[in-house]
């Protein structure tokens, strides 16, 4: 009578080649995470984006549900990195042509509007209305100033940063006359 076992070796080398494949993949994200930080926190942002891009289309179309964030304090930088979920109203950005700058790091929610694009409608957390996205302007992390967003249109603007770039995302804001949920 024969066995209807697998023999033993069998089992132990699959697991040995699984075992193998899963510490080298475990090797290859490491050594882009200690080698090329930067290009491993842009891929990740790139993917997240895309999900959360296709994830508000979903709900949009199926839910009619408009993605949406939360306004919270006024400050600077102690506020941003509080990180509660909501986008802080920066001081710093006050300027007489420039719409108040509503900013959240993109670790801290702020990464929602990383898809959006002009034609893009939004609403904001305890506000009925329905506001469009009407302008975009993208800048650089560091040495930029506020005079680089001199013009950006808009009643308010949103700004995040970007996964591994040095780079920034302002869009600007305007009620949709007759729409509110």
């Amino acid at each position: 009578m024969r066995s209807t076992r697998r023999p033993r070796r069998r089992r132990i080398r699959v697991s040995t080649v699984i075992g193998i494949t899963l510490l080298g993949v475990g090797g290859a994200l490491a050594a882009g995470v200690l080698f090329a930080p930067q290009a491993v926190e842009r891929a990740y942002g790139e993917a997240k984006s895309t999900v959360s891009g296709a994830v508000d289309t979903i709900r949009e179309e199926t839910l009619d549900e408009l993605p949406s964030v939360n306004l919270g304090a006024t400050g600077g930088m102690s506020e941003l990195d509080r990180c509660d979920g909501t986008f802080t109203e920066m001081s710093s950005y006050e300027h007489g042509d420039v719409p108040p700058v509503w900013a959240a790091h993109n670790n801290c929610a702020g990464d929602v509007l990383l898809p959006w694009e002009s034609g893009q409608w939004i609403q904001l957390d305890g506000d009925d209305q329905v506001y469009e996205v009407v302008d975009i302007v993208y800048t650089p992390k560091t040495w930029a100033t506020v005079d680089d967003i001199v013009g950006l249109d808009g009643e308010l603007a949103l700004q995040t940063c970007f996964y591994g770039e040095d780079r920034m995302k302002f869009i600007g804001l305007e009620p949709v006359e007759g729409e509110a949920s």
